[in-house]
C-alpha cells in the first residue's frame, strides 16, 4: 500500500514582492491540482504574518512529488520564487494516524 506524502512549503516574501509571489503561487496551484497524482494542493496566507504564505500539498507518494517538481509549470515558477521569497522551507511528512 502506498502512503501519501504530505508537504508544507512556507515562503516569506521579500518586502515589496508580496503580490508577485502570491500571483505566482496561485498560478502554480491550479496547474498542480490538475496533475494526476495530486491529492491536495492548498494555498494560504498566514493569519499573523502577511508576507508569509503556506502551500499544503499531498501527493500519491514521493515519486509523484518528484514528477511534480519536474513539470514545466513548477520549473517556470522556481526562478520567480527564488527572486521574490526571502525564506523558503519545505517539511515532508507521512500521516501516522
Amino acid at each position: 500500500m502506498t502512503v501519501p506524502l504530505t508537504l508544507v512549503a512556507t515562503l516569506l516574501a521579500k518586502t515589496g514582492s508580496e503580490a508577485e509571489l502570491e500571483q505566482t503561487l496561485q498560478d502554480l496551484q491550479a496547474l498542480s491540482r490538475a496533475e494526476a497524482d495530486c491529492i491536495q494542493y492548498d494555498f494560504h496566507r498566514d493569519a499573523e504574518q502577511a508576507r508569509t504564505f503556506h502551500m499544503i500539498e499531498q501527493w500519491r507518494d514521493e515519486s509523484a512529488l518528484t514528477a511534480h517538481e519536474a513539470t514545466s509549470h513548477f520549473q517556470a515558477a522556481l526562478p520567480v520564487i527564488e527572486r521574490t521569497a526571502e525564506k523558503f522551507s519545505v517539511t515532508k511528512m507521512y500521516r501516522v494516524s
